[in-house]
């Protein structure tokens, strides 16, 4: 049912722990193979790039005063998936993909995990953000995505409407960021990696560490003319949230966010799930391998 995962180098983080230490802070991913594991990670990692990217959109949202969409729309799903599929990246798709595949899963799951986020965050599987994504989705691309649209509920009927919108989409989000594009290194990023403070999140800590996303949003939001200076900060918070604060100019990305959604695919490819119908499995594109200068 899931497509598009990816093989990922950083299951090396696992063999760092050995079978007994694992099964005590990693439950989860126990019986899982390697190949398991690698696309683990891989889910993982993508999840949280499309989560910042959600928060980093609040956050050009928040400094620019730009206008909220209406309708029960979330400009900050909006705004980061058009940017996301506007750049014609593997990696920034295969977020997107690996996202509304956690989506899917949670509702199939057992209950969510109490949080402390609106509507539309990265916890919550809402049906109605599955169809706005999927016509974003389609809209840009509709063979690369007609199967992932048909599974989120969006009529095939509505798919001509989406690529007409699309474009308008990509053109009023454009207007409204373009005149604060600047050049790289416009906005100062100051990342930090907590350690964990629960062993059953030092597997996580280490995903997300060792894969350097704090560094990939930084990366592709500094040519912003923001207000000043953004914290990008991975800790332990109790709860699995993203979330941006304003007051703080600091986006938080919660180790547990990187449990849940570990533990939501390891649970799916424990069952039996497969990605038959996907490409061949390629090296996940993370800060480690995109960029030399990270």
């Amino acid at each position: 049912m899931l497509r598009r995962l990816m093989t990922a180098t950083l299951v090396t983080v696992f063999s760092c722990l050995s079978p007994a230490a694992h099964a005590q802070t990693a439950p989860a991913l126990d019986n899982l193979s390697d190949e398991q594991l690698q696309q683990t990670v891989n889910f993982v990692v993508g999840n949280a790039i499309f989560s910042l990217y959600h928060e980093a959109s609040r956050m050009l949202i928040s400094d620019f005063s730009l206008p909220e969409l209406g309708a029960g729309k979330d400009s900050a799903d909006q705004l980061a998936a058009t940017m996301m599929l506007e750049a014609n990246e593997e990696w920034l798709d295969t977020a997107i993909v690996n996202a509304t595949d956690s989506w899917y899963l949670a509702r199939s799951s057992k209950p969510l995990p109490e949080h402390n986020t609106p509507l539309y965050s990265a916890l919550v599987p809402e049906p109605s953000r599955d169809r706005q994504m999927a016509c974003l989705m389609v809209g840009k691309d509709a063979g690369g995505y007609g199967d992932l649209a048909d599974m989120m509920g969006l009529p095939k009927a509505d798919w001509k409407g989406c690529e007409v919108a699309y474009s308008d989409t990509v053109a009023h989000w454009n207007e409204l960021i373009g005149p604060h594009a600047k050049t790289a290194g416009t906005t100062k990023f100051v990342t930090r990696y907590e350690p964990a403070r629960d062993p059953f999140l030092d597997i996580y800590a280490s995903i997300v560490k060792e894969s350097k996303v704090l560094d990939l949003i930084a990366r592709s939001f500094n040519a912003y003319g923001l207000k000043g200076e953004v914290k990008l900060t991975a800790r332990t918070c109790g709860r699995p949230d993203v979330y941006w604060s304003a007051e703080k100019r600091e986006i938080t990305y919660c180790y547990e966010m990187a449990k849940f959604h570990g533990e939501l695919i390891a649970a799916h490819l424990g069952n039996g799930g497969s990605e038959q119908e996907s490409d061949p499995a390629q090296e996940i594109p993370t800060a480690v391998n995109l960029g030399l200068e990270l």
